[in-house]
């Protein structure tokens, strides 16, 4: 195996309700032993309590740490309690930010955000027009199936939006497939993704370009998602592409983007 970079974009940092606890020493710690020369990560505040409080607390804890990527958690503005989509573009860029993350689910500690234009449209179009890719993730567990209406809903008015899905989990490649046929722009995070050679069937019938690598941390492990990734039956420029390369290059795709 050639020498890869690994970049996981699937980190949470700060204690989650449910007692799950990953800081920023315990994390350049996980990723020394094993291997990954990046991350990228969104806050448990953001996540479980307010999105920009926790955003806000993310950007302070990393502010040493140049291997942690900042992944901004993010929500509609309609109730004052978020900025304009335009004004959180403008903030995350001088921030430094250039991942979004959003948690819709209905379900605790989900966000009851409803997938339509009358709700996240003018969010989701602003994403769409400063290139920022959105991580998609309705805390699935174990078999967990995401609404698939909601996520043709998402690309069908946004088909220039990238769109991660996030913890997939087995037996929904009937469903997910279709929807990798139809919206390019879609693509899957290999935390969750708990199919037997998933990655290879996923890599032979839409190309390594659809994935990128994540852990799922704290909850998934760095090194068995690692393990996932090195293991699978691809060629190491796949590897490669999964590894950090499509993230990558999403993130050079914003430069000198006018939203």
């Amino acid at each position: 195996m050639t020498d890869i970079t690994y970049l996981d974009s699937g980190v949470c940092l700060g204690r989650l309700a449910n007692g799950a606890h990953l800081d920023v020493a315990e994390l350049l710690a996980e990723m020394d032993a094993h291997g990954i020369q990046a991350s990228a990560a969104h806050h448990a505040v953001a996540r479980e309590h307010d999105p920009a409080t926790g955003n806000a607390q993310l950007i302070t804890e990393i502010a040493d740490s140049p291997r942690i990527l900042p992944v901004w958690t993010v929500l509609p503005s309609h109730t004052d309690e978020f900025p304009h989509p335009d004004d959180f573009v403008a903030q995350a860029r001088a921030a430094g930010v250039g991942l979004a993350r959003m948690f819709p689910a209905v379900d605790l500690p989900g966000h009851r955000l409803a997938l339509r234009e009358w709700s996240v449209g003018p969010l989701l179009s602003a994403l769409e027009r400063a290139r920022i890719p959105l991580f998609l993730d309705f805390l699935l567990f174990r078999r967990g199936e995401p609404p698939w209406d909601d996520i043709v809903e998402v690309c069908e008015h946004h088909p220039d939006l990238i769109v991660i899905l996030v913890d997939v989990q087995g037996r929904n490649n009937r469903n997910l497939y279709p929807l990798l046929s139809r919206y390019p722009g879609l693509r899957v995070q290999s935390s969750g993704f708990n199919v037997h050679n998933g990655i290879e069937d996923l890599c032979e019938r839409f190309g390594a370009e659809r994935l990128v690598f994540g852990s799922g941390a704290p909850h998934g492990y760095v090194g068995s998602a690692r393990f996932h990734l090195d293991r699978a039956r691809i060629s190491d420029q796949e590897r490669a592409l999964i590894a950090s390369g499509n993230l990558l290059a999403m993130l050079e795709a914003q430069k000198g983007v006018t939203p």
